[in-house]
C-alpha cells in the first residue's frame, strides 16, 4: 500500500492538474459532442482525451466491459493482487461483478491528471443504494491510445457515528 500512496503522492508532485467534477464528453469546434466509445485514431488522442473517454463509458455510465473493450489494451498490467492481469481476464471478472450488482454506481468525485500518462480517478463506490460503500482511487497508466496499466486503493466507508472528525471522504 506505501508504494500506492507514493504514486498518488508523484502524481501530485508532478504538475498534474485536478478536476473536481466528472469528466465531460468532449466536443469539437463544429461537430457537437464526441462519442466515448470512438477510438479512431486512438494513438493520435491525448492521455487526457483518452482517459476521459474511459472515465465517461466506465464509470459515468457504468458500463464497465464496454468502457475495457473499447480503451484498455489486451496486454494490461493488473497491479491489484485480487484481480486478473490481461485485458480480457479482467472483463469476464468486470461482467460477473456487474451481474451480481446491478446497481451499483460510480460517483466520480475528482480526477487528477499527472505527467507520463497517468490519471487517478476518486471516487465513492456502492454496490446498492443502500450501502455505505468505499472511497476508491484507481490510477491507470495510458500510452498510445489505451489504458496499460491499474493500480488502485481501497477504503470502506465508516459509519457516521465511528468517524473521529466532521471532513468527509469525498
Amino acid at each position: 500500500m506505501k508504494a500506492v500512496v507514493v504514486a498518488v503522492s508523484a502524481l501530485a508532485l508532478a504538475g498534474c492538474s485536478a478536476q473536481n467534477e466528472p469528466p465531460a464528453a468532449e466536443t469539437q469546434a463544429d461537430a457537437g459532442p464526441v462519442d466515448p466509445m470512438d477510438t479512431t485514431n486512438r494513438a493520435e488522442l491525448s492521455d487526457r482525451e483518452v482517459s476521459d473517454r474511459f472515465i465517461e463509458v466506465f464509470y459515468n455510465q457504468n458500463r464497465l466491459t464496454d468502457g475495457f473493450r473499447a480503451w484498455v489494451h489486451p496486454e494490461y498490467i493488473q497491479h491489484d493482487p485480487n484481480s486478473p492481469t490481461g485485458r480480457d481476464a479482467t472483463i469476464a471478472v468486470l461482467a460477473a461483478h456487474m451481474e451480481a450488482n446491478p446497481e451499483m454506481t460510480h460517483d466520480v468525485k475528482r480526477v487528477i491528471y499527472g505527467d507520463d500518462g497517468m490519471v487517478a480517478v476518486h471516487y465513492h463506490f456502492k454496490r446498492d443504494p443502500a450501502d455505505r460503500g468505499m472511497a476508491v482511487v484507481d490510477i491507470y497508466h495510458v500510452k498510445d491510445g489505451y489504458l496499460v496499466e491499474h493500480w488502485d486503493v481501497l477504503q470502506p466507508v465508516p459509519d457516521p457515528a465511528e468517524v473521529l472528525n466532521e471532513n468527509t471522504m469525498f
